[in-house]
């Protein structure tokens, strides 16, 4: 039986971290190793779970390091053959892991499998899809576009929530890229970055809707939803990780042919913005400018990349929907 490592992400969770947690204890799958990684909370929200139960391994951290470095921390020192990262503010069902191994374990060439993502609303385990809770595609803007399925779906990838990945997919992205998540992305956009790097290099991922999971949504950008009502600071880091994407993760040949549709994108932005949310225009342009900085690294890493993908373009663009 493959062991699974699921790494619960902490930081400020209250009393919601605390059913996270025991979500994940409770998983009906036999070998499972927790590990809790605490960003430096401030809350009590560590010692509540302690109170709940030790985990099987505890990470602390000095400061807040972000979703990317923190998840990294966990991976670190996980010693399954599947990983499954979450947050706070996600739930699992009880057979959650169960039902997402068994369908991962079928096909070696599977890297990522992810389930169905419901709405937790105050509190309440609602049957309300979120909008994330289909199989992953992407728009000719390079935007995630989800598409609902009733049954096991392959897809370019899946929620970032709760996603089952293998080991050895990981081993083999560090190896290429000498990390797992990204860390310059922060939050925000870390999981596509991954899932772009991941079907370059072959692996599949795996929509499964019969796994369920409950999720609050961006509990780190105080609840808000909408991307316009998110922090100044969250627009900046999502308006500059997308130009990562595009300069990183996007091979020259999809360039060439989704590049007229995404510069348009680019161009007609800013004006969108000034017209509905006037005050998203500083984190855009500083966005803009973080991206810039990092352009010289991040342009040399997509060429060392490029050299070792093992899918070509045709294939890759048929994500694009």
């Amino acid at each position: 039986m493959p062991r699974v490592s699921i790494v619960l992400l902490n930081w400020n969770g209250g009393d919601r971290v605390v059913e996270s947690f025991s979500a994940v204890r409770a998983q009906d799958y036999a070998d499972v190793e927790v590990i809790l990684v605490d960003n430096a909370s401030q809350d009590g929200s560590l010692e509540k779970c302690l109170a709940v139960a030790k985990p099987d391994q505890l990470v602390r951290l000095p400061e807040n390091l972000g979703f990317a470095a923190g998840m990294n921390a966990g991976i670190a020192v996980a010693t399954g053959d599947w990983v499954v990262p979450v947050g706070n503010d996600v739930y699992l069902a009880s057979d959650y892991v169960s039902t997402v191994v068994e369908r991962g374990e079928a096909d070696p060439q599977i890297g990522v499998v992810g389930g169905a993502e419901y709405a937790w609303v105050n509190g309440v385990r609602t049957d309300e899809q979120r909008p994330s809770a289909g199989a992953l595609f992407l728009s000719p803007e390079l935007r995630g576009r989800w598409s609902p399925a009733t049954d096991d779906t392959y897809a370019f990838g899946v929620s970032g929530s709760m996603p089952l990945m293998r080991r050895a997919m990981l081993d083999d992205m560090n190896e290429v890229h000498g990390y797992w998540y990204d860390e310059r992305f922060g939050t925000g956009y870390e999981d596509l970055d991954l899932w772009f790097r991941m079907q370059h290099r072959g692996w599949k991922a795996l929509y499964c809707p019969s796994a369920r999971a409950w999720h609050v949504g961006s509990a780190s950008a105080a609840g808000a939803t909408g991307f316009l009502d998110k922090p100044p600071d969250y627009q900046q880091r999502l308006f500059r990780n997308r130009r990562l994407i595009w300069m990183k993760d996007v091979s020259p040949g999809m360039r060439r042919r989704l590049g007229l549709r995404w510069h348009l994108f680019e161009l007609l932005l800013p004006v969108y913005l000034a017209l509905r949310a006037p005050s998203a225009l500083g984190p855009w342009w500083r966005g803009r400018a973080d991206a810039r900085r990092l352009a010289p690294a991040l342009l040399q890493e997509a060429e060392m990349a490029s050299g070792m993908a093992l899918v070509p373009d045709a294939e890759m663009l048929g994500f694009v929907r």
